[in-house]
């Protein structure tokens, strides 16, 4: 079964969805992959900068019962759930019966494809929770802010409520530094607060703040394909921090001892 990652954060505007739509298209263009991203956010980004996805169902259609039948996946393709409006709907529906069908759906979905991919709304409600109880691994993307350092503190506490109470499988893969200034003290004063408070879940690389990568998904491109020399140096970048987080990932489906606590 391929393995499901959540992009999360409790806070918004850090690149959450900007990064689950890179690392889908990673997955496919360089592991060669066949990749669903679900877009569970009412605003529907990830949903437009891949437009010319095939959509396989809406994503509130996976709150609502059994999917219909799935077209077989095929490598190194991406296929959709695209969001949208009616996802606010979700927060008031029955957690019980709700939670379980998406659940369901998400697992039938990771039977067809290499990997499925999670864009979560910037807070917790049914549909965060949701995505937590049906992942394997959570990528939790940051900007260097002291603000969204506290948000990296309160996801954590999800997280490993849920894996306590709901799901064992799910691991905290990666902080994923994002947006980063290196001509910013303050920056590199929230970077260091953040790894000593937690070391043991930051990658070793980092995102530059680089107008490539927003004009290439505008253009419906990863940043790799945009054919402009601006776009070498962020690629680069995209992808080392990529290849450290599928380390991660796939090190955090190994056989955990029952005697672990999170």
């Amino acid at each position: 079964m391929g393995n499901v990652v959540i992009f999360g954060n409790q806070k918004g505007g850090v690149g959450k969805s900007t990064l689950a739509v890179l690392y889908a298209c990673w997955l496919a263009d360089v592991r060669r992959h066949s990749v669903c991203l679900i877009d569970l956010d009412a605003q529907a980004n990830s949903s437009k900068s891949l437009r010319s996805a095939s959509a396989i169902a809406e994503a509130v259609e996976l709150f609502g019962g059994d999917m219909g039948p799935i077209i077989p996946a095929c490598p190194q393709t991406i296929s959709l759930a695209p969001g949208g409006k009616k996802l606010a709907d979700v927060e008031l529906a029955r957690a019980e019966v709700v939670i379980p069908t998406f659940r369901r759906n998400v697992i039938r979905l990771a039977q067809e494809f290499d990997a499925v991919v999670i864009d979560t709304p910037p807070a917790l409600g049914l549909r965060m929770s949701a995505a937590l109880i049906a992942g394997h691994a959570v990528a939790c993307p940051i900007e260097l802010e002291e603000y969204s350092i506290d948000g990296v503190a309160d996801m954590l506490k999800t997280i490993f409520g849920v894996r306590r109470q709901y799901n064992p499988q799910l691991r905290l893969a990666a902080i994923l530094l994002n947006r980063f200034n290196p001509h910013s003290l303050r920056q590199k004063a929230a970077m260091q607060d953040l790894a000593l408070n937690f070391r043991e879940f930051v990658i070793p690389a980092r995102i530059s703040t680089r107008s490539a990568i927003p004009e290439a998904l505008a253009a419906g491109v990863p940043v790799w394909r945009l054919p402009k020399s601006a776009a070498r140096e962020a690629s680069l970048e995209v992808m080392r921090v990529f290849e450290l987080l599928q380390q991660r990932i796939d090190a955090s489906k190994e056989p955990v001892p029952a005697q672990e606590q999170p």
